[in-house]
């Protein structure tokens, strides 16, 4: 018995663990432009991988047992309202990473082998020196970004901290309902195929022989 327990949670543990990879691996390949460039991005990808997992264990907790149809079609649904959150949230995180995410140096300079910084709202003085520029071609003229950054020429360091701060609790959150609801559609499917199978039949003793 407590052996089939620990298997159990192994198993759990394990799907868990897959799922998790599985959807840090498609942010690292597919959409590896939407991780945020942020200064302590292991730091927040170990945060979200904790996160997530816990989640997921929490929802094996919630369906250990074999559902019935009315209860797997609830799960499903469920998943399916949590990749339609997922979808707003893309959008959302989308349209503020077009915001605060600019790429440098700019396509302008020859040879531009350009990476992706972040940026906080321009100041008024910032606006001025902007003028008809892009933010790289301004970054670029003002030193670039670490001089930018530190001295505070375009945007204040407060601003900057704003902006990273949202792009982390956006990217938290897009992760987190992403594996949520497939690891939640995962669990429905498995415990339906597990519903429908015929469970095997003890055989019953020969009363006789005992």
């Amino acid at each position: 018995m407590t052996q089939n327990v620990f298997s159990g949670v192994a198993g759990v543990v394990a799907s868990a663990a897959a799922a998790v990879s599985a959807v840090f691996a498609l942010f690292n390949s597919v959409l590896s432009e939407m991780v945020p460039p942020i200064p302590d991005a292991q730091n927040t990808v170990g945060f979200v991988s904790i996160g997530t997992t816990i989640v997921l264990l929490a929802l094996t907790l919630l369906i250990r047992k074999r559902l019935t149809r009315v209860q797997a079609v609830t799960i499903a649904a469920t998943s399916a309202v949590l990749f339609a959150l997922a979808l707003l949230v893309f959008f959302q995180f989308t349209n503020i990473g077009r915001t605060y995410i600019y790429r440098y140096p700019p396509s302008s300079t020859p040879h531009a082998d350009q990476q992706r910084h972040i940026r906080g709202d321009l100041h008024e003085r910032g606006r001025e020196r902007v003028g008809d520029m892009t933010i790289a071609e301004a970054v670029f003229r003002f030193g670039g970004p670490d001089n930018v950054d530190a001295l505070g020429l375009l945007w204040t360091e407060d601003a900057r901290g704003h902006a990273i701060d949202l792009l982390q609790r956006w990217y938290i959150a897009l992760i987190l309902l992403i594996t949520a609801a497939i690891f939640g559609c995962g669990i429905a499917v498995v415990r339906q195929h597990q519903a429908q199978r015929p469970r095997s039949r003890t055989p019953k003793r020969d009363e006789a022989g005992a």
